[in-house]
């Protein structure tokens, strides 16, 4: 997984370094990777790019250890004084990139799928964990160990005998029923029973409710995906408020216990559920542009410096599209016009960059959310929206 400490450190290589930064697709179980496949894709890759021997032969020879590594993928960040590779647990496309350092690059790995909640839970158990990177970290588990302590014979034991009944006690003085009888009792003892754990297993869903809102508005977190039996969830979701800072974005449940269930499992469960709800984000942004957005490039860049877009809407890959700055990083100014020479701030020579080049500058200067569409969106924001489109402030 790649950590918050991990970009930061990425961000701070000198910009004139030289860096080999690739995302490999390793996975065994794909069959384009059986054999001398992935060695020969990678390297056919790597020439067309013209990596150095030396530098192309670095990520080369590591290739089978990553293949044999717990990734799906490797993302190799390769230079002088630098040698990283992250596996991380998602089938993700290849990119490959030689020369000035691209953070952005590895930073969307990061943002591939989104970060979720999940919270396991069923009568005995609640489970808590984050899902990032195809990775899930278990924050907290939680055993309902006051169920251990309810005596169902104590709970029941004074149950009034039901008087005139066949077999009820005689009094020992023979004057009429005793109090506690030993005939059959009533029904009222099973009923006491099953009310004292049915308010034991709403106050645990309540207690749960009330922390899951807290710790997962300290991991930043907004959608939770719930697992368990249906009717525990059912009597979880009650004990949600509806002011919640939080949405329940899915539910599902696993063959064993979930206080046993092993995380691949859950995993092999969960990901069907993120695939879709990340499907239907895109679709839903893409909508919200086709509404209220602003597209073109050159027009999202002119209104991008004038301050007026919150969040700039980008192709999974970057570096398929160009635009062009200015030299001066004091006076920064960009455009996608090819005829423009000079900046028209200070007469500074433009230079031909890729949008991934410039991201961490864009977003630095102007404030900018970035989010990127994937497939058949990234197609559609390409073809029709000019490559580049934004929501704007005002």
């Amino acid at each position: 997984m790649i950590t918050p400490q991990d970009l930061d450190r990425l961000a701070s290589l000198p910009r004139g370094q030289s860096v080999l930064m690739a995302v490999v697709h390793v996975n065994p179980a794909d069959q384009d990777n059986h054999g001398d496949a992935l060695t020969t894709r990678v390297k056919s890759a790597l020439n067309d790019l013209g990596v150095p021997p030396t530098l192309a032969g670095r990520l080369l020879d590591d290739l089978p250890r990553a293949r044999e590594a717990r990734g799906k993928s490797a993302v190799y960040v390769l230079g002088e004084g630098i040698d990283e590779r992250f596996d991380v647990q998602l089938d993700l496309p290849e990119r490959f990139h030689f020369g000035h350092p691209l953070p952005a690059l590895v930073r969307a790995v990061t943002e591939a799928v989104p970060r979720m909640g999940v919270l396991a839970v069923d009568r005995d158990w609640a489970r808590l964990f984050v899902l990032e990177q195809g990775e899930l970290t278990e924050l907290r588990r939680e055993r309902h160990t006051e169920l251990d302590n309810v005596d169902r014979d104590d709970l029941t034991a004074a149950t009034t005998a039901v008087p005139g009944a066949q077999g009820a006690a005689r009094a020992q003085d023979g004057s009429g029923f005793g109090v506690q009888g030993t005939g059959p009792r009533s029904d009222s003892g099973v009923e006491f029973f099953q009310r004292h754990l049915d308010a034991l297993q709403q106050r645990f869903y309540n207690d749960m409710a009330q922390e899951l809102s807290r710790e997962l508005k300290e991991q930043g977190l907004e959608h939770l995906i719930l697992v368990g039996p249906v009717s525990r969830l059912a009597e979880f979701r009650a004990e949600i408020p509806q002011a919640a800072s939080f949405e329940v974005i899915g539910e599902t449940n696993v063959e064993v216990g979930t206080g046993m269930a092993p995380d691949q499992m859950l995993l092999d469960r969960l990901r069907p559920l993120l695939e879709d709800f990340g499907q239907a984000q895109q679709a839903r942004l893409m909508a919200q542009l086709q509404e209220q957005g602003v597209m073109e490039m050159e027009r999202v860049l002119e209104m991008v410096q004038q301050g007026r877009v919150y969040q700039l809407v980008i192709p999974e890959d970057g570096s398929q599209l160009h635009i062009y700055r200015s030299h001066n990083p004091e006076v920064p100014y960009f455009t996608a016009r090819k005829d423009v020479q000079e900046s028209p701030l200070d007469g500074s020579l433009m230079e031909r960059v890729t949008l991934e080049e410039v991201l961490p500058q864009l977003q630095s200067l102007y404030g900018l959310d970035v989010r990127r569409v994937q497939g058949e969106h990234a197609e559609r924001l390409v073809r029709e929206y000019g490559g580049l489109a934004g929501l704007t402030r005002y």
